[in-house]
């Protein structure tokens, strides 16, 4: 992973080949010492992927994993380090057929390269409770 802090709590990352997307970014908020963040945007390419859809409670998530590469179209999502870290991601992803699929990001490597932009966010304090009536860590902004 390569990456650089522009000054105002952008920071650009370029993943190589064969990184796991999770790791390198859990890497990078221990880095350049992110406690709350977003992630921005995120292009490039993923394989051996696994996306979920909530259905709610009852079901949870609806599971699907993509093993052969598909472009990384779309990524954003929140990172919260209080308490526990976590880096909460949405994807939108496209096939070689140019169909699009995508959901709650749950793992993927990285084929060929990302190119993402994360934000920290410097006064604001991201964490996660557990909410009964949703049975889902949701995110809570201090």
């Amino acid at each position: 992973m390569q990456g650089k802090d522009n000054g105002d709590g952008f920071i650009i990352l370029k993943l190589e080949d064969g990184e796991d997307l999770m790791d390198s970014l859990r890497g990078a908020v221990a880095q350049f010492k992110i406690c709350s963040g977003s992630v921005i945007t995120g292009i490039g390419m993923l394989r051996d992927i696994e996306i979920g859809y909530y259905t709610g409670k009852e079901r949870g998530y609806i599971l699907k994993n993509l093993e052969k590469p598909h472009e990384l179209i779309s990524l954003q999502g929140s990172i919260s380090t209080a308490g526990e870290t976590v880096i909460h991601l949405h994807c939108g992803l496209a096939n070689s057929n140019h169909e699009i699929v995508g959901g709650h990001l749950n793992r993927a490597k990285v084929c060929v390269l990302n190119e993402i932009v994360l934000k920290r966010l410097d006064n604001v304090v991201l964490g996660r409770n557990l909410n009964p009536a949703t049975g889902l860590k949701e995110l809570t902004v201090r």
